[in-house]
Order: structure tokens, then sequence, then C-alpha cells
């Protein structure tokens, strides 16, 4: 069973999604590395994947699929999406959809269906949903703390071998 780490990315225009040619969308993320923690391996993904730069990454919990464990983070990320090698389109999940879908070109999609996600990318964004609402306190508390990290660190830049420091 491969060793996955899967970011969950709260944006304005949604939950970040992104899809390799001819694939279905996922939450962002990939294998880790031999030696690599999960985490690591999330921003790591996150960053080769959309450019991302993750700036706060939480633990959230695990999730099996037929080939992969999952840990699964809640990342807070600074800059503009934008798919990067293997990937093809980036989208959002919002309300039950995948809206603001867009390619390399940056050529504008329809919405689809989040049946065109992966099974476990509409599991763990179920069990996602329901964690935040049974836990509101600690993504309160996490978004207070990242706002302090964010004044603490306005400077810096975090790259993926600052996965550690997050």
């Amino acid at each position: 069973m491969g060793r996955r780490g899967t970011a969950i990315v709260e944006m304005e225009q949604g939950i970040l999604l992104d899809a390799m040619p001819r694939d279905e969308f996922l939450l962002p993320g990939g294998g880790a590395n031999p030696f690599e923690s999960r985490m690591q391996a999330t921003v790591r993904e996150l960053y080769e994947e959309t450019g991302l730069r993750a700036n706060f990454a939480m633990y959230l919990f695990t999730y099996k699929s037929k080939k992969n464990e999952h840990r699964v983070f809640w990342v807070k990320a600074i800059g503009v999406p934008r798919p990067m090698q293997e990937i093809d389109r980036i989208g959002f999940c919002k309300d039950g959809i995948i809206t603001g879908i867009f390619d390399r070109k940056g050529t504008q999609y329809s919405d689809a269906p989040l049946e065109k996600s992966s099974d476990s990318t509409r599991a763990i964004l179920q069990l996602f949903a329901e964690y935040k609402t049974k836990f509101p306190a600690i993504f309160r508390l996490a978004d207070e703390h990242q706002l302090e990290v964010e004044q603490q660190f306005s400077q810096r830049i975090f790259t993926p071998e600052d996965a550690h420091l997050l």
C-alpha cells in the first residue's frame, strides 16, 4: 500500500483539485519518497503540482483507499494555483460540483459533477466536511495560529524543504 500525503486547500473558489490529462480530479498530493514524511510529501507535491507554497499544515486524519494510505492535511498556502509538471487542469470543489476549471493555457471549462473526481477524493471530502462540522474550534484556532505565523514569518517564503517548520 502506497504512502500518500494529501492536501485539503480551502480557497475562495472552493477546495483545490487538480487533474492529469484524461484523468479524474484529485486532491493535491502524492507519494512520499523514502525517508520523507507524509507532511513533507504533501507540501512538496502541492508546490510541484500547483506552484502554491504552504505556510501552514495540520494533520487531520488517515484514509485508506484501495491503493494508498492517505495522511490528509489541512493546508493554508500562498500564491495562485496553476497547473504544473504532470498536472493538466485545476478546479475547485464548491457546493458539490467542480467549478472554475482551467488548463495550462488558461482555457476555462464548464463545471463538472463531483463524480469526475476519484472515489478517494470524494470520500476524503466527505470526511473533511464531517470533521470540520464536528470540530469547528480546531479550525478556528488553526486560523488564528496561521495569522500569527504569517505575521512572524511575513518576510519568509517557505519551500517544500521547510515542511518541518510548519
